[in-house]
């Protein structure tokens, strides 16, 4: 178990370079990857049950406990993201195979890694973990819909089989984690947490690793386009995201959680959702994504944590000089 706790501590602060080296090896070694393609709404079950796991009571609790900072924050999920891919999308005129992915990476719910990258930028990590739960449970009735309505200019999209498929890998798997914890009770969950870290860490690696050596020298052909895309989506997304919580009238903490959880897309579900009911260069955006939100999202949690500080040792100054003056 030591060696366990050691490679999940080890993934966990290198994640970012992780998924570069992953996105780089699968574009020169496809074949080491492509077996991952076929597996990827297992993979992504995997990755749902092992959220399901480490859920609590105490998880929910805070939708009621704070109903305001969750309600804007799955506000700020569903309506931010999705409007950007959509401007996004008819702005730089892309295809038909790329609009739905770009649609796609804007309907998913926040990511998990938005809870690693809320905690290293010393944001509020309760309501940081609550969001990505409460945007993920709605996301099987939220993404099929939002999808079909604005990506139905480009194909068509069937909301009732997306609305089956995105239960079957969220909702099923999720469920039944959270049964299973209830089973086998806290102590075995703390235990074994850092072996459901790495099974998922890999289900991620998997499925992005699948997408770019399925679509490598696609992604080379589009270049800057598709990048910058991305790029903007997740960038706005910060900037909304913090702007809308600002407007809500929440601390800085509260500010920094809801700016990573809008930004910060399940890049893997967008990939499998892709593939599972479009095209394989329906997953393109999503397998860039996963390498620019976690490269972005690393910058930024450097950046607000190092704020967070400064804000923290000029609190404690403070009353030393009012001291001084007396």
């Amino acid at each position: 178990m030591n060696v366990l706790n050691k490679l999940a501590e080890f993934v966990g602060k290198n994640l970012t370079y992780i998924v570069v080296a992953v996105v780089v090896a699968a574009f020169f070694q496809p074949q080491a990857f492509t077996w991952a393609a076929s597996k990827t709404v297992l993979l992504l079950s995997v990755i749902m049950f092992g959220m399901g796991m480490t859920l609590r009571a105490s998880d929910f609790a805070l939708v009621f406990q704070r109903p305001k900072d969750v309600f804007f924050g799955c506000v700020g999920q569903f309506t931010i993201m999705p409007a950007l891919a959509y401007v996004l999308t008819v702005a730089f005129e892309l295809p038909p195979e790329l609009a739905i992915g770009m649609i796609l990476l804007g309907t998913t719910p926040g990511g998990t890694a938005s809870n690693v990258m809320t905690y290293l930028a010393k944001g509020d990590v309760t309501l940081s973990v609550c969001l990505t739960t409460a945007t993920t449970l709605l996301a099987p009735v939220l993404t099929p819909f939002l999808t079909w309505v604005l990506a139905g200019q480009w194909v068509e999209v069937s909301f009732l089989a997306m609305l089956k498929s995105v239960a079957q890998v969220i909702l099923v798997p999720i469920v039944l984690g959270i049964f299973v914890h209830k089973l086998v009770g806290d102590n075995f969950v703390v235990k074994f947490s850092k072996v459901l870290v790495l099974v998922s860490a890999f289900s991620v690696l998997s499925i992005m690793g699948a997408m770019v050596a399925l679509n490598g020298a696609k992604i080379i052909e589009l270049g800057w386009v598709m990048v910058m895309a991305v790029v903007l989506q997740n960038l706005g997304g910060y900037a909304l995201g913090w702007l809308l919580a600002k407007q809500a009238g929440m601390g800085d903490a509260q500010r920094t959680t809801v700016m990573l959880e809008v930004g910060m897309q399940n890049s893997a579900l967008a990939c499998s959702l892709g593939t599972l009911h479009f095209t394989a260069m329906a997953a393109i955006p999503g397998a860039i994504a996963g390498v620019v939100h976690q490269t972005t999202g690393s910058l930024l949690a450097s950046v607000f944590a190092a704020r967070a500080s400064k804000k923290e040792q000029a609190a404690h100054r403070l009353p030393n000089r009012n001291l001084l003056t007396e």
